[in-house]
């Protein structure tokens, strides 16, 4: 007994909570701001994205926001007075619908995807519906589709449910479940939590309205909905006090070309071309589609009345005229013939233009690629030039030094490069395995040329050995890693390593060293070096590929000591 009572003054606190809550928003009457030609409104929301809620800027935004704002741009372009809306923000729902209920203002709205009933109609004014209210039964993706309500409760007895408490959603559960009451249900807070519950687990159904089900689709979630017990209300709307005056105003609003205008760019915004016509139209044709069959037989009808009178009376003047109808329909036949083999000769003149023109496209197409393909070449070619210098200049210096064994040394590896750059002159791509094979034979010319000064590790993802990629492309990175982060340090300890990965469709080609003190290396952009032919060279080559295929490869040095460069290419 002790336990009720004290239940029971907890509702009546709560309930007293909410009726001081609603009679301190602000909200003048339609009477006074006619009267006073401006006036202040509240409008409560609950927020649910996308009809109303807060941008990541804090701005207050949505279908139902935008709505309740060009409500005020129609008063005052209808009747001349200027409303100035406070936006109060109300996060349960129940508190929300009590505090319209409650409001001795008349000038209170509130927002925040309300359903309308007939149980809420007893103590609310509802705006008309600015969209269907059409709730649909969602099960989880791999569930199968269901084309009979039998046996969708037959399926379901296996299941549990979700729903939001006290809206109708959860009346429409409710229903279902009387047919089947061994299904439990659990409550979340509100219809996303519903759907994200449902995408999560492959025995869970549940009611979503419509457009929720497409925003839940839209964003990934693992659900289906069923094509059986679908349950559709008048529609969504706002709300306002039973007593307020304020319903002159917001029916012509609603009732205006302006909302249709207004609404339908709004929706469009929020909702997308692709779901506003899921929502809406397919809602239409659903919902009325007997309606609609009907009022298409009897468009039908009056057209085939039309057509037996005009027959009629044609069948009457032909009895009068007829040798000149005769004369004149020769006439007709002889025009239409001639138009019909100007109309042939044309047709065919205008197919062999089409196709020569197709060809020339092909023809362009085709001496673009070649083209390309040939200044790929080129700049290919000159990276030799380039190499053959640094490798004679160091050849020259140990000569100079007489130092004999780091000659042969070197030697022996330039001729073993030397060999590899020929194989692969004759193409402009190579594969990743061939790749780090070449890549090898270069950095060990580098570390024979610097004495040591550091080590080197190439090494490839096995996954991706046999892919092709544009042949050293990424050496000009590897030397700007080397002489910014390796050569720069006074010790001998300095360590290079390149790899191939395969990432998000992605061939990732990383070059890592240790740089003196953890130092980064400098940043790398898409802009000429003057001073660095080779990494000029590259960015030219990079220009070219990306030319056929934007953001095929790119560049970065987005983390420390660390060069990427990403090609996205085909399978060899």
């Amino acid at each position: 007994m002790k336990k009720v009572l004290l239940i029971g003054l907890a509702v009546l606190w709560k309930l007293s909570v909410f009726a001081q809550a609603a009679a301190s928003y602000q909200g003048d009457s339609w009477k006074e701001v006619l009267r006073n030609k401006q006036g202040t409104v509240t409008s409560l929301w609950n927020g649910i994205d996308p009809f109303v809620f807060k941008a990541s800027d804090g701005r207050l935004m949505g279908v139902e926001y935008e709505v309740m704002e060009a409500f005020v741009r129609f008063t005052e372009k209808k009747y001349g007075v200027k409303l100035a809306i406070n936006w109060v923000e109300n996060p349960d729902f129940q508190q929300m619908i009590a505090a319209i209920k409650n409001s001795k203002q008349a000038g209170v709205f509130a927002w925040g995807y309300v359903s309308i009933t007939a149980e809420r109609a007893k103590f609310l004014q509802f705006t008309p519906p600015y969209m269907p209210d059409l709730n649909v039964l969602v099960t989880h993706a791999n569930q199968a589709l269901y084309k009979s309500p039998e046996a969708f409760l037959d399926g379901a007895k296996k299941m549990h449910s979700f729903a939001m408490d006290n809206t109708t959603m959860a009346e429409d559960l409710a229903k279902l479940r009387s047919r089947i009451p061994q299904v439990a249900t659990t409550f979340k807070n509100n219809d996303y939590e519903i759907a994200e519950a449902i995408s999560q687990d492959e025995k869970a159904f549940g009611y979503l309205p419509l457009s929720i089900y497409i925003v839940a689709l839209q964003r990934g979630l693992k659900v289906k909905r069923q094509p059986v017990w679908a349950i559709k209300r008048p529609g969504f709307a706002g709300i306002y006090p039973q007593k307020s005056d304020w319903k002159v105003p917001v029916d012509a609003y609603f009732e205006s070309a302006d909302f249709q205008r207004d609404f339908e760019q709004i929706a469009r915004k929020y909702l997308g071309a692709h779901m506003w016509k899921l929502v809406f139209l397919n809602v239409m044709n659903d919902s009325m589609r007997n309606q609609n069959d009907l009022e298409l037989l009897q468009i039908e009808k009056d057209l085939f009345a039309a057509r037996v009178i005009e027959a009629a009376q044609e069948s009457e003047f032909q009895r009068d005229v007829r040798n000149i109808l005769l004369l004149t329909g020769v006439f007709a036949l002889v025009l239409m013939l001639v138009f019909y083999l100007r109309y042939r000769s044309k047709k065919q003149y205008s197919e062999v233009l089409r196709t020569q023109n197709e060809l020339i496209l092909t023809q362009k197409s085709e001496i673009e690629r070649i083209n390309r393909d040939l200044q790929l070449r080129v700049l290919q070619s000159q990276t030799t030039p380039h190499f053959v210098f640094n490798a004679l200049h160091t050849f020259r210096y140990f000569v100079s030094l007489n130092e004999r064994k780091s000659t042969l040394a070197y030697l022996t590896a330039l001729s073993e490069c030397m060999n590899s750059l020929l194989q692969q002159s004759e193409t402009t791509f190579c594969t990743v395995e061939e790749e780090c094979q070449l890549l090898m034979q270069c950095l060990q010319l580098e570390k024979i040329r610097y004495a040591d000064k550091f080590g080197f590790e190439v090494q490839y993802d096995q996954a991706v050995k046999d892919w092709q990629i544009p042949t050293l492309l990424i050496y000009p990175l590897i030397e700007t890693a080397l002489h910014r982060g390796i050569l720069v340090r006074k010790d001998n300890d300095g360590f290079l390593q390149v790899g191939f990965d395969y990432k998000n469709g992605y061939i990732v080609g990383s070059i890592e060293v240790n740089a003196p003190t953890g130092e980064p290396l400098l940043g790398i952009n898409n802009k000429s070096e003057t001073d660095n032919a080779s990494l000029n060279l590259m960015w030219q080559r990079m220009e070219l590929y990306n030319a056929a295929q934007a953001g095929t490869i790119t560049v970065s040095t987005s983390v420390p000591n660390r060069y990427e460069i990403r090609y996205r290419v085909l399978k060899s």
